[in-house]
């Protein structure tokens, strides 16, 4: 089952990184089909995330490393969503790619270094 989180975490970023590149060229339709596809990602890493939770019986770490990859799926819908919509810009901007950023960091550090 790691295997598989891992697989689709890769995946999930690499749509993201896709979707921000539909949008940014200015493909709506391939924009909008890449994030429905990044949704569906996010839920398949939510429930292989919650059966590792279970399998590692609530471990500290890997609870925090759950809730962490929450704030990090919040803040990627938030930098793909508002930049679909062209509401992306200035202060939110920064923050936004801030928190992807540090959460991404933290939770590539606790996934392979401490679980």
């Amino acid at each position: 089952m790691v295997h598989a989180h891992n697989l689709v975490w890769l995946l999930m970023l690499i749509v993201f990184f896709l979707t921000l590149f539909f949008v940014k060229s200015g493909k709506a339709k391939p924009a909008k089909i890449s994030q429905m596809t990044l949704r569906l990602f996010y839920i398949l890493v939510i429930v292989t995330g919650g059966t590792l939770l279970v399998t590692y019986q609530f471990y500290w770490v890997a609870v925090i490393k759950g809730l962490l990859a929450i704030w990090l799926i919040y803040s990627m819908e938030m930098i793909s969503t508002r930049s679909a919509k062209g509401t992306l810009a200035g202060t939110p901007k920064v923050a936004y790619w801030a928190q992807f950023g540090i959460a991404l960091v933290i939770v590539l550090f606790l996934g392979w270094t401490a679980i």
